[in-house]
């Protein structure tokens, strides 16, 4: 069944991405930005700067692979956040999220890199001397470990026969899968959890476990924040426009892998 919603639409396309088997990247890359344009308008209007990502590919020593990353700037999204993982926490965030504190804003950064990370392809092997397709690539199945995660994150909107603690369970024990258990590992899967929170229509997301504050909510928070000293040092000539789009399209992932609020009824 086509998803029906805009998060929904989202959800699809960026699964999509990581999907093994010969894959038309233009259509990919379509689907992904239409689909984010079109929740963007719903969730930000005109603040939005997501158009300033894109879907494309990243050339490693261990292969090739697909992502969303900045469209101007050449630079996957992770790694861009990667950067970002022990920034402070932001005036503007502790005044929308006054119950944030900086270690949950630091796991809030931290789950933002991974769920971005397992949303991309596996590296394609390179071929020796030879010139990828410019649009069409054969690309391996996912690792059991993104699958995992990824299937464990995609539970939590599509799997409503599922207990929240039954989904928080299967989420820490797959981001620890995925990411391996170090120390910041470990405290980041004890802070995450499947809740309803909110108003009383609002279905499962990914919450911080003590406050219940949503990721969604707390990343779109830092949208029009300064870009932290710490990814400057590091990119020097990224935007303010460019580090709101890193926010805002991690903000929107996060929602995308939320359940529909209910509808009122009457």
């Amino acid at each position: 069944m086509h998803p029906s919603s805009p998060r929904g639409r989202l959800r699809d396309a960026l699964l999509r991405v990581g999907e093994r088997g010969d894959v038309n990247e233009a259509d990919l890359r379509a689907a992904v930005t239409t689909a984010l344009r079109e929740l963007a308008s719903e969730a930000l209007g005109e603040r939005s700067r997501v158009d300033l990502v894109t879907v494309g590919a990243e050339d490693h020593p261990w292969g090739r692979s697909l992502g969303l990353r900045l469209a101007d700037h050449d630079v996957e999204l992770p790694h861009v956040l990667l950067h970002a993982d022990r920034s402070p926490l932001p005036p503007q965030v502790q005044e929308s999220c006054p119950t944030l504190r900086q270690e949950e804003w630091e796991t809030v950064l931290l789950v933002s890199k991974l769920l971005l990370m397992a949303l991309q392809s596996e590296p394609e092997p390179v071929r020796d001397g030879a010139a990828h397709p410019p649009q069409s690539t054969p690309r391996p199945p996912r690792s059991v470990s993104r699958e995992q995660f990824c299937q464990a994150l995609t539970a939590i909107p599509e799997r409503p026969d599922l207990h929240p603690d039954e989904l928080t369970a299967q989420l820490r024990t797959a981001l620890l899968n995925f990411a391996s258990e170090t120390p910041d590992n470990k405290e980041a899967a004890h802070r995450i959890a499947v809740l309803h929170t909110g108003e009383p229509q609002q279905g499962p997301r990914l919450c911080l476990s003590r406050s219940g504050l949503a990721f969604a909510k707390a990343v779109l928070s830092a949208a029009g924040c300064p870009v932290p000293h710490c990814v400057l040092e590091e990119f020097p000539d990224l935007t303010q426009d460019e580090w709101n789009a890193v926010i805002q399209v991690t903000g929107l992932t996060f929602t995308a892998f939320e359940a529909e609020p209910a509808r009122e009824v009457g």
